[in-house]
């Protein structure tokens, strides 16, 4: 029942207006039982990452439980209006805003007691690849171990001319890139076609 309640609290914190899932189509195709949620920028935790677009987000199964070798396996697709190249310095500026307001960094409750976040930031390093960008993500979890924990991500960026949109599809595990884990994303498919 906590799990449950947990996660319900979690998707009701990245979720600042329900319908806009409803009006969306997803341009990401997943197996059926991975968990989704679209969200519209700006995002309610997030006010200062200001793209116009929208998050597409898949779940891996099991994501939410700590014995699985999929806790903390997702991904989720920046959809926006075409914008800058990222840079390895963007990519912290906006990581370290959307897990700082994702996890309540600093966040005070309703009792007037600052959250239990033993850390005080969320601290980001990507380095640029071939393929994008790898990151590390040094973050504090509320939603399921409330301790801090190390995301692994990887982001690709591609552009699509005809609708002067701009992709960001990032690839989150705490498993190190190694791991098999990270095969799982080979079942995800881009529904966008910018030939």
């Amino acid at each position: 029942m906590h799990k449950k309640s947990v996660l319900v609290l979690f998707l009701f914190t990245i979720s600042t207006v329900i319908s806009f899932g409803q009006e969306r189509e997803t341009i990401l195709n997943t197996p059926d039982n991975w968990k989704s949620e679209i969200i519209p920028f700006p995002l309610g935790f997030a006010q200062d990452i200001d793209f116009v677009g929208f998050e597409d987000l898949r779940f891996a199964p099991s994501w939410s439980d700590s014995t699985s070798e999929n806790f903390w396996t997702y991904m989720f697709v920046w959809y926006i209006e075409k914008n800058e190249a990222l840079t390895e310095r963007k990519l912290t500026t906006y990581f370290s805003s959307y897990y700082d307001g994702l996890m309540g960094v600093n966040l005070i409750n309703n009792k007037g007691v600052i959250n239990p976040n033993k850390l005080d930031k969320t601290i980001c390093l990507f380095v640029e690849t071939n393929e994008g960008f790898t990151g590390k993500i040094r973050v504090y979890d509320k939603f399921f171990s409330k301790d801090n924990m190390t995301l692994n991500i990887k982001v690709r960026e591609s552009f699509c001319p005809k609708t002067n949109k701009q992709i960001i599809l990032c690839e989150i595990s705490q498993k190190a890139f190694d791991h098999k884990v990270w095969e799982i994303f080979n079942d995800i498919v881009l529904k966008v076609n910018c030939d």
